[in-house]
């Protein structure tokens, strides 16, 4: 439904679906041309789903979340806990850079490791300070 403005009008649960999808493509820096591309849509048709101004948000929500290799629901948990560190979340940095190779996934993998490593061994020299 629009109102004069031309601005969707949008429910609660549409609205934190929209935040959910923002935060995360926002924290894992997802390329948004490379996004609409793989939906088969125009890079302004996605802007205006993320900008609201279109209705069926949880139908794209559940689409962008097929793409991302995630369960359709994603992003309308009213729970939605993103953490944009995470490594094991490594479907959007592989979509983000394009597709890998298995050596490609398997460096990045190792990268991963050792990056967690570091993180730990930071951890533990700091709580020794």
């Amino acid at each position: 439904m629009n109102n004069q403005s031309g601005n969707v009008s949008l429910d609660r649960h549409a609205k934190q679906t929209l935040k959910n999808m923002n935060k995360f493509i926002d924290g894992e820096g997802l390329k948004r041309k490379r996004l609409a591309k793989k939906l088969g849509m125009s890079e302004s048709n996605f802007s205006d789903y993320l900008n609201g101004k279109r209705s069926n948000i949880l139908d794209f929500s559940g689409s962008l979340a097929e793409v991302l290799g995630l369960e359709s629901t994603y992003f309308m948990n009213q729970n939605f806990n993103y953490k944009p560190d995470e490594p094991e979340n490594m479907r959007a940095i592989a979509f983000s850079t394009g597709t890998l190779s298995k050596e490609g996934e398997e460096g990045l993998n190792q990268l991963l490791r050792v990056c967690e490593m570091i993180e730990i061994y930071n951890m533990e020299e700091n709580s020794n300070a």
